[in-house]
């Protein structure tokens, strides 16, 4: 009996004591998006004249590239009886159709009485998109894979979320090149590289391929709102003279945040084209976004009087930053056109879209003014309806006349504007850009990788709400704005998973959890398993469940959370606790004590039976004890 009490004692003993892990919740992880993008250009006549309907397919899709888009472009603008039959948006200027895109790799264009030819180009755009954590350095992308493509216009497109805390502070190219360099980008060409706040732009394909080093700063400071009422004040047309400098800086404006500035610079003079390459602009972060340049004759019927050879050359910046400095190193006047920029927060996020109210008291003293509108990857601007209930869709860039004179909109996937005055013409009240959300897709499996349905979801952020994880572990949370959420999952009475996301991917997350198998095997007290007994789990979480022990005394509990567990065994009237912390799959066994079953008495422990043992060891020496003290008084009565 001794034997079985050591037994006991040992088992307690030997229980596992392990501290608890618990998922812990996690600073926000920000993650830049990498789309390389690859256009193949191609020349056609469509003749209409031999078919009433002709479809234009793009280009074949390049592997590890996914289409993006087709587009038909007019040379100069499509014949108003084309009308387009198959396609996703057009993009048109005062009434004339520039071109036709559609998404799924075919436009499809029919004619409404017209019988001639027309010339176009078709673009076709494949893309490659992946994410890449930010930390506090460094960015690098290698593009040396795409240089075998035999493409030259490859485009590198780095994003960063409006409401991380990151912007962009430098770019390196595959040479070493400072590519925020204006100097750079006025040698590579208008437009090979763009680079602003939250966003990098380069033709690699002109550039050169290798890697490209981009550097982000951190900092609260660099969040950004991903709604915007954007004004330009009236613009400012100056001189600078020969061999001069001027610097500009923005001035306060009460209630707005600067952005930057529109620069252009300008040139008209007799004689050769001549440009003084250090003639330009200096700014802490600036693009060079539009040159244009003629050498012409003035001539008239005759050489009565003898033709005057004129040049003029443009130069257009975006800058952004609060100064701006103008260099001009040539010989003669420069003409400068500046137009200061400022932006404040706009909108409100709804189910039904972003609400956005411009009022006069905003945008009176402006000269111009739009809403910019910028979201994650999760989501698409589908359409824009103005306050007079005029829709805007099916477009991408859209120029159009306006209370005498122009208003423009671009409506692309994942940033749009509208124009909200333009000079005199404004048209305030309630703006409504519907948008759809992918929902975000996480999946809850365990140590195993199997699916933990039932995980009760709960998020907090711009948007709040709860769900459950479905049969395949699945949970959609469906949200309507962007910025950081926070993301627990709680099962069995006990978080399992705590996420904060950062950057919101149109990718499915996969959350391995902390749950096992806990397997109970309850024995009596010669070691012999026991079939029938209850066994009862709980925790502090308020979860409990029961199993019978099969034949071979066990009861297998799947996916439970790690935290600690009071195992209760009972077997008819003998109930035995022990307590567990769970960390991993984990076999405990039970030990009831149990030393017989008797019909009808039931069972009987080893201690109790120890306990009725030595009561009949104490009734026998008292029973000894009697008969002998009767015998003695016979004994005595006898020799009386």
């Amino acid at each position: 009996m001794k034997r079985i009490i050591g037994l006991l004692v040992v088992l307690l003993v030997a229980l596992p004591l392990v501290s608890m892990v618990v998922p812990q919740p996690v600073n926000a992880e920000f993650y830049a998006k990498v789309d390389v993008q690859l256009a193949v250009s191609d020349s056609l006549v469509l003749d209409f004249g031999s078919k009433n309907v002709i479809s234009v397919a793009g280009a074949a899709e390049p592997p590890g590239f996914k289409l993006e888009k087709v587009v038909v472009v007019f040379d100069d603008a499509a014949p108003p009886q084309i009308v387009p039959v198959k396609y996703d948006s057009v993009s048109q200027s005062m009434g004339k159709v520039k071109s036709i895109a559609s998404n799924s790799g075919e436009v499809v264009l029919a004619s409404n009485g017209f019988n001639g030819t027309v010339s176009v180009r078709v673009l076709t755009y494949f893309v490659k998109t992946y994410y890449e954590k930010l930390g506090d350095g460094n960015l690098t992308v290698d593009t040396s894979e795409f240089s075998g493509l035999g493409i030259q216009d490859v485009i590198l497109k780095v994003t960063l979320d409006n409401y991380a805390p990151y912007s962009i502070a430098g770019v390196i190219g595959p040479n070493g090149d400072n590519l925020m360099d204006l100097g750079i980008q006025e040698r590579l060409g208008a437009g090979i590289v763009k680079v602003d706040p939250k966003h990098v732009e380069i033709n690699v394909g002109r550039v050169g391929f290798g890697k490209y080093t981009i550097t982000v700063a951190k900092g609260e400071e660099k969040v950004m709102p991903n709604a915007l009422l954007v004004v330009e004040d009236t613009f400012t047309e100056i001189t600078v003279p020969a061999k001069s400098s001027k610097v500009f800086s923005l001035k306060n404006r009460n209630g707005w945040s600067p952005l930057g500035f529109i620069v252009v610079l300008y040139s008209v003079s007799p004689g050769p084209l001549s440009i003084d390459p250090t003639t330009g602009i200096e700014a802490a972060m600036a693009s060079y976004v539009f040159s244009r340049q003629e050498e012409f004759d003035i001539r008239g019927a005759s050489l009565l009087i003898p033709p005057l050879l004129m040049n003029y050359w443009i130069k257009g910046y975006i800058v952004f930053g609060q100064t701006v400095k103008i260099n001009n190193n040539q010989n003669r006047d420069l003409q400068a056109l500046i137009v200061p920029i400022y932006y404040k927060e706009a909108g409100t996020w709804t189910p039904n879209g972003l609400v956005v109210k411009v009022s006069k008291a905003d945008i009176g003293n402006a000269y111009s003014a739009y809403i910019v509108v910028q979201v994650p990857a999760i989501a698409r601007i589908s359409s824009i309806v103005l306050p007079s209930g005029q829709v805007i869709q099916n477009v991408e860039n859209y120029t159009t006349g306006w209370l005498g004179t122009w208003r423009t909109a671009v409506l692309e996937k994942n940033e749009a504007t509208i124009m909200v005055k333009n000079g005199d013409a404004m048209e305030d009240g309630t703006y409504v850009f519907n948008i759809n959300w992918a929902p975000l897709t996480l999946k809850f499996v365990d140590s195993k990788g199997y699916p933990i349905s039932g995980v009760k979801v709960h998020v907090e952020g711009p948007v709040s709400l709860d769900t459950l994880s479905g049969a395949d572990g699945t949970a959609k949370i469906n949200i309507y704005a962007p910025g950081v959420y926070k993301i627990t999952g709680t099962f069995k009475g006990v978080e399992i998973a705590s996420i904060t996301l950062g950057t919101l991917m149109d990718q499915d997350i996969v959350l391995k959890c902390p749950v096992y198998n806990l397997r109970v095997k309850v024995v009596t007290a010669l070691g012999n398993t026991l079939t029938g007994a209850t066994v009862t789990i709980t925790n502090d979480g308020g979860y409990s469940q029961s199993m019978e022990t099969d034949a071979n005394g066990i009861a297998v509990f799947q996916q439970l959370p790690t935290t600690k567990y009071t195992i209760e065994a009972s077997y008819k009237r003998i109930s035995t606790k022990t307590t567990i912390t769970l960390t991993g799959d984990q076999e405990v066994t039970v030990n009831t004590g149990i030393l017989l079953d008797i019909p009808l008495l039931g069972p009987i422990t080893a201690v109790e039976a120890l306990a009725a043992g030595a009561a009949t060891m104490v009734a026998g020496v008292l029973l000894s004890g009697v008969k002998r003290g009767k015998d003695k008084e016979e004994v005595e009565i006898e020799l009386d």
